[in-house]
């Protein structure tokens, strides 16, 4: 073996070392992660016990346990349907997983097994995700066991076992359609088919669909069905199979999937919600339709920028339009749930109008990304902003209406036609409202000197920054709380008088809303001047300027009164000089020897004057 060879042999194994070393270091040990699960899941328990307990609904009639037995199940199958539906189509756009762009471009076209490469991260992301499904499933049961009857151990096993089958069946579905290069129309295709068979067994239309049994699990403490293991051992089989075929990613999928994600990531933690959302539709390669739904007009608008927003709903593709039904039929299925006593689905209801709306909310996301064109009209920027809210509270409110006739749908329990489609306006309302402020105020300021100036009132800022959007509206399904209270007999007036009572506190928040979107430039440039006046920093450096302004004043006038003293003086002089008359000197005759005129210079040497 030659010398060079000898060389690279100890290169190849040193960094063979080096990495072994980065793995040791990078892998977390399963005690360190099993103690940071524990602290977790303490913490997660303790908060959901405290909440279920705050909550204090009452327990489900007789003939709302029926209605849980009998679309319960239904119910439970079309949220798994929902997330095989999204497993195969991230899947089939090279997810779910987003590695980092070195180990795509170097590992992954390096000469050893793709799956050795792939596995480790797959896993990872699969104990996180079944860590979460575990919770939320859990936390479910708990909130569950207030109003239904049976063991509490029971809600919250099977409630987790439900989450972990859920998370089961959509990762190992996008893992198979990522590992197999499933076609994006092809995943689409049958998550959609898959998905409506599921929605029509919930109404009756269709018959049982294979995610009704798995819906079981969740409504096992009421009613056994051993066939719902089936569920579980299919979760079981597609992540195995997924594990098996995960190598069969395609490379420039997951290089624009990691590219992406890794923006994401970055926007989520600077909070810009508006690049995230952008982001995600690119994600999931959304495009506005080249042809709109309903061809415009030719002539020149009259009002240019409600036709501009009527335009951008018109290019919706199918997908946006797919997304707006759902979280509508969403929002009228909680909203039913809170009718019928659970006052938790309230936040599910208002969610789920809130994400429609940022959709709707397009436009005025368009003018927020271009500041500088928005410079340019001869209107204020937030004039610009109001005028777009028109068409967003429209679109917003018909998407409410949509899921207020699913919540008033004769089907079960369902809500009173008055109070539903009042709360649906309200609702779709307050919802455009918040997703306005959510693409308003976009990333906040790379330095915040007031949070400097006070840091306690920094992470206050974050949090309300943060939860006030969806928190405004949450707030529009609250009228559907006072209605059912004065239902069951808690006040006086009717439940659409009661519901009503709250329009005008709701509209005040919608004035508000306008006003911060009308004067926010003149909000936040008044707040700036205020942190500025706030901070010692900017106080130091004040008392700086003005005391160096202060002393450039005092060179400036003691030289300025030089400068006059030295012209007064060179005056006077002048003047004197006018005033003294010249007179001349008699010329004496020069001595023996010396050369006439005004020099007294002698002639030669003094031996020749001699």
């Amino acid at each position: 073996m030659s010398a060079l060879t000898i060389a690279e042999s100890s290169a190849v194994v040193g960094e063979l070392r080096r990495a072994r070393r980065k793995r040791r270091v990078a892998s977390i040990h399963w005690i360190d992660a099993l103690y940071q699960v524990y602290i977790t899941g303490l913490v997660s328990v303790v908060v959901v016990v405290l909440l279920s307990g705050a909550i204090g609904d009452d327990e489900v009639s007789v003939a709302g346990i029926a209605d849980v037995k009998d679309h319960g199940p239904a119910a439970a199958g079309l949220l798994v349907a929902l997330a095989v539906f999204l497993g195969l189509r991230s899947g089939s756009r090279g997810g779910p997983l987003a590695l980092e762009r070195p180990d795509v471009r170097h590992v992954l076209l390096s000469p050893v097994d793709r799956g050795v490469a792939l596995r480790g991260p797959a896993w990872r992301q699969l104990r996180f995700l079944l860590a979460v499904g575990a919770a939320v499933g859990a936390a479910t049961g708990q909130l569950i066991v207030r109003r239904l009857p049976g063991n509490a151990f029971e809600w919250i096993v099977f409630g987790a076992l439900y989450g972990l089958t859920a998370v089961g069946l959509g990762y190992g579905s996008a893992l198979l359609a990522s590992g197999l290069k499933v076609k994006h129309w092809v995943a689409s295709l049958i998550g959609g088919l898959l998905l409506l068979w599921s929605a029509g067994d919930v109404i009756g239309k269709l018959p049982l669909s294979p995610f009704t049994v798995v819906g079981h699990i969740a409504v096992w403490p009421l009613e056994s069905d051993w066939l719902a293991i089936i569920g579980v051992a299919l979760a079981v089989v597609l992540v195995i199979a997924g594990m098996r075929w995960v190598s069969g990613v395609s490379l420039e999928a997951a290089e624009r999937r990691t590219a992406l994600v890794g923006q994401m990531r970055f926007a989520v933690t600077l909070q810009d919600l508006r690049t995230v959302l952008v982001l995600r539709r690119q994600l999931s390669q959304e495009h506005p339709r080249s042809r709109p739904w309903i061809r415009a007009a030719r002539r020149t608008p009259r009002f240019p920028v409600w036709h501009r927003g009527v335009r951008s709903v018109a290019r919706w593709p199918l997908s946006r339009v797919v997304r707006a039904l759902l979280m509508a039929a969403v929002a009228g299925m909680a909203m039913r749930t809170v009718w019928n006593g659970t006052t938790p689905m309230i936040v599910v209801a208002g969610l789920a109008l809130w994400i429609a709306a940022l959709d709707a909310a397009e436009p005025l996301g368009q003018e927020v990304d271009h500041p500088g064109r928005t410079d340019t009209f001869p209107l204020p920027r937030g004039q610009v902003f109001i005028l777009h809210l028109p068409i967003l509270f429209v679109v917003s409110v018909v998407i409410a209406l949509l899921g207020a006739a699913v919540a008033v749908a004769p089907i079960g329990s369902s809500v009173p036609v008055g109070p539903g489609l009042f709360t649906a306006f309200m609702a779709g309302l307050l919802a455009a409202c918040g997703a306005s402020v959510s693409v308003i105020q976009g990333a906040p300021d790379p330095v915040d000197t007031l949070s400097m100036v006070t840091p306690e009132i920094a992470g206050t800022r974050t949090v309300i920054r943060t939860a006030m959007p969806p928190a405004i509206a949450i707030l529009g399904v609250t009228p559907l709380l006072a209605a059912r209270a004065s239902f069951l007999g808690a006040q006086e007036p009717p439940p659409i008088n009661a519901a009503m009572s709250l329009a005008l506190p709701l509209a005040l928040v919608v004035v508000l809303v306008a006003g911060y979107i009308r004067f926010r430039d003149e909000i936040r440039k008044w707040m700036a001047d205020a942190s500025e006046q706030m901070s010692p920093t900017k106080a130091a450096e004040r008392q700086r300027e003005e005391r160096l302004a202060e002393e450039a004043r005092e060179a400036a006038a003691l030289a300025e009164s030089k400068r006059l003293a030295r012209e007064a003086s060179s005056a006077s002089q002048r003047a004197k000089a006018r005033q003294k008359p010249k007179t001349s000197k008699p010329v004496s005759p020069p001595p023996d020897g010396v050369r006439g005129g005004t020099s007294a210079k002698p002639i030669g040497r003094k031996r020749d004057q001699t």
